[in-house]
């Protein structure tokens, strides 16, 4: 049972790092902040998700419950802090364009 959790964790990790990887790729690559905001709102949740759900691999119920708990309190705040820091850039750029009409 313990190589099964062992494949399964190393696997899981892999896998979210493989996704952070590919979602941190799209980010670089979208030219403002409005387009940066959807690959890392897509990517950000369940590449962690995976990363975390590795933790039993530790078989230790302390980290199993940290896992479970940092979880919930990504998948809470997650799309509050995209749509937070959308509404800021609009935000920004209804100012600058106040400024060059003025």
């Amino acid at each position: 049972m313990g190589a099964v959790l062992d494949v399964l964790g190393i696997g899981l990790m892999m896998l979210g790092l493989l996704l952070a990887t590919i979602g941190l790729y799209g980010m670089l690559r979208m030219p403002d902040v409005f387009h940066q905001v959807h690959p890392a709102g897509l990517v950000t949740g369940p590449a962690v998700v995976l990363v975390l759900l590795a933790s039993p691999a530790t078989r230790s119920a302390e980290i199993v419950t940290s896992a479970i708990l940092v979880i919930v309190f990504l998948l809470i705040t997650s799309p509050l802090a995209g749509h937070a820091i959308a509404q800021a850039a609009r935000r920004r750029r209804e100012r600058r364009e106040q400024d060059e009409e003025a």
